[in-house]
């Protein structure tokens, strides 16, 4: 027997103290149980219920999880919380909707359903192969406190919740970068308006920074998409001061506002306009169309302003810095610009898309019913049961230090055993979107910049829950032509003056107010305006 079909074998052994004292214990963050919600375990004398779970969303799709039990100790966690034998089918997200319509159509319908997003979720809500569970969620409380009220809101579908979360998403993950470095020695203060924001670009690009007597820094770096989309290359992030985003859309009693057409739009074009008149952006931001050419132009240390991810200054990319440019900067995080309109924001929150839901077959059986969602309960809520699912084998991936947590680095010792582990993190769904231990940061200021972005996330619009309509043969059209427009308008293809005009041809050749009923229709269907 190999060294690591033996640890295959142990893990269930080093766990079983685990097992035990989450799955049996007071469980005062537990689910519920056979005989009433409130019990934290479900009850032993009872029937052990055989549940089959359609999984697709886990972090490691290339190690599936084991097919053997003996081999799988987190899904005895589960099974032992629940009183349940756990079937699992684990397949590769890209291949899940094929193979979830094949064991639909033949009949074979998995009692818990991963859905990878809404729409698909609504799809197999409306054909009655899944069931809400707003009847129910009330009666586990500890796993509907887990998430806010506007993560419940957006698996909402005409008033009832499809499903519990499939993981939490990760919110604030963008934010404003500035050279530090380039700010002392230049004496100048970090940016607080659009206006100043503007003043340190230039100084940036023009009063040489790196102080190598050539004309060769800028002060912003930022992209377009190829669709001709702004989002997450920066230009979003200068729109946002103003307190729009392109293709975003609010409802506020009843009525709709439309990013693309608000005048505050307007107002957001002009300042990019200015921006990039005044020569302070790289001039290569038309060929800039993902973050992979963005980070290789952060590379270079000849920016000075950057928006992306808050872990940018984490040790591998620091490498890349240094054998970029052969130095490196004093990158911080700044909090966003405050706008003319008292907006604040480094990005709109994205709605909660993916979740697990349960068949209507099974919900017809109150206590399969029970026994998942005790299940659910445990695995997302139990604070004892967190670490195992969120970071792995104790002693292996982590271990307690000081009464806490803490990840233990791969090395050469114990490389071997945390590679044959990977498997675990399919099972991580339940890692919260703010921890920074299992996102294993190795910057010791990265959990800093995370904690300042999201506390200026805007709440999100409701664009991502409105249904293309079928029957509108412009749907596309209308909204490439408005990516385009805004495009032309930043440009300066198409002068700033011509607005008016632009939302005339909206109305006129796109049929704007008919896109408008319907949208209201749409959400009002749904119960996002009522």
């Amino acid at each position: 027997m190999n060294k690591l079909h033996k640890w295959g074998r142990s893990a269930a052994i080093m766990l079983a103290a685990a097992i035990t004292a989450t799955g049996c214990g007071a469980g005062s963050n537990g689910g519920s149980g056979g005989s009433s919600p409130s019990t934290g375990t479900a009850d032993a004398s009872q029937s052990t219920i055989t549940v089959s779970m359609f999984h697709s969303g886990g972090f490691s799709p290339a190690n599936p999880i084991p097919a053997k039990r003996e081999d799988d100790p987190l899904r005895q966690m589960l099974e032992k919380k629940a009183n349940i034998d756990l079937q699992i089918s684990f397949v590769p997200n890209d291949q899940a909707k094929q193979k979830l319509n094949t064991m639909v159509a033949s009949g074979d319908i998995p009692d818990l359903i991963y859905m990878s997003d809404r729409p698909m979720a609504v799809q197999y809500y409306d054909q009655g192969i899944t069931a809400d569970i707003e009847s129910v969620l009330n009666d586990y409380p500890e796993l509907k406190a887990r998430f806010s009220n506007e993560v419940w809101d957006a698996l909402r579908y005409k008033g009832k919740i499809l499903g519990t979360p499939g993981y939490e998403i990760v919110q604030g993950i963008r934010g404003m970068w500035i050279r530090n470095d380039w700010l002392k020695k230049l004496n100048l203060s970090v940016p607080e308006t659009p206006e100043q924001l503007l003043n340190v670009m230039k100084a940036f690009t023009f009063n040489d920074p790196d102080g190598n007597g050539k004309n060769d820094t800028y002060g912003f770096v930022t992209g377009v998409q190829k669709s001709g989309e702004f989002s997450s290359l920066g230009l979003d992030a200068l729109m946002l001061m103003y307190g729009v985003n392109q293709g975003t859309i609010d409802a506020k009693d009843g009525e709709l506002l439309i990013h693309n057409i608000d005048p505050r739009m307007k107002e957001a074009i002009g300042y990019i306009k200015q921006v990039l008149d005044a020569k302070v952006v790289d001039p290569d931001w038309m060929t800039v169309t993902d973050h992979a050419t963005l980070y290789n132009k952060f590379y270079t240390g000849k920016i000075g302003i950057f928006y992306n991810d808050w872990r940018s200054m984490e040790l591998d990319n620091q490498k890349k810095i240094k054998d970029a440019s052969g130095e490196l900067p004093e990158w911080i995080m700044i909090p966003p610009m405050k706008g003319p309109h008292g907006d604040q924001y480094s990005s709109i929150m994205s709605p909660q898309n993916n979740l697990w839901t349960i068949s209507a077959k099974a919900a017809k059986d109150p206590e399969k019913m029970k026994r998942i969602m005790t299940m659910m309960q445990y695995w997302f809520s139990d604070k004892e049961a967190y670490p195992y699912f969120a970071y792995g084998v104790k002693g292996i991936n982590w271990d307690m230090v000081n009464g806490q947590p803490q990840i233990l680095q791969e090395n050469k010792a114990n490389k071997e055993l945390q590679d044959k582990t990977k498997w675990m993190n399919n099972y991580a769904n339940n890692r919260r979107a703010d921890d920074p231990l299992f996102f294993n940061f190795n910057y010791e200021k990265t959990s800093e910049f995370q904690i300042m972005n999201q506390k200026y996330v805007r709440a999100p619009g409701v664009d991502k829950f409105v249904t293309p309509d079928a029957g509108d043969p412009l749907w596309e059209d209308r909204t490439k032509f408005m990516n385009e427009s805004l495009l032309k308008f930043i440009t300066g293809k198409e002068p700033l003056t011509n607005w008016d005009s632009y939302i005339q041809t909206l109305e006129s050749k796109y049929t704007l107010s008919k896109y408008k009923e319907y949208t209201i229709k749409n959400l009002r269907e749904q119960k996002f305006i009522q």
